[in-house]
């Protein structure tokens, strides 16, 4: 019985490790060239919202890829409890707390973004994400300080 609970233990702990692995950026792509913006599909905007266009920083865009590539990790509430995160240490920043967060520059939680830190991923140094596509997580980064000035 001891060898079957060993097993399922270990199973889990695989399970959860590949799934932190496949949120966290662990599918890496080739890089691109720095003359090539990212090609996507275009979205269908709601009623009334414009489509922001290749290379835009916008809110849309930020909403997106926080949703794809944070969330598992920094949580729906931006406090660092997603479940992706849970086996991490450090754990991860906490979006919400005031006090770290004003202290933090656009272009320093750029940097960390860009060449990861941590457990956490190069977004921008893999070329998982381009430079307007992390200017557009920041943005939406920083509406889960409830004090930001933004």
């Amino acid at each position: 019985m001891r060898k079957e609970r060993w097993i399922a233990a270990a199973l889990v702990a695989s399970a959860l490790g590949f799934g932190v692995m496949a949120g966290c950026g662990g599918g890496e792509k080739a890089p691109e060239s720095a003359s090539t913006e990212k090609a996507e599909a275009p979205e269908t905007p709601e009623a009334g919202e414009a489509t922001p266009a290749a290379g835009e920083i916008s809110m849309a865009v930020g909403e997106k890829i926080v949703a794809e590539r944070c969330v598992l990790c920094h949580g729906t509430s931006g406090k660092g409890d997603g479940p992706g995160g849970a086996a991490l240490n450090p754990k991860p920043r906490d979006w919400t707390e005031h006090g770290y967060m004003e202290t933090r520059t656009d272009d320093q939680l750029y940097e960390v973004i860009y060449n990861g830190k941590g457990s956490m991923p190069a977004w921008g140094k893999t070329g998982i994400l381009t430079e307007s596509e992390i200017r557009s997580a920041i943005m939406k980064v920083r509406t889960y300080d409830p004090a930001h000035k933004g």
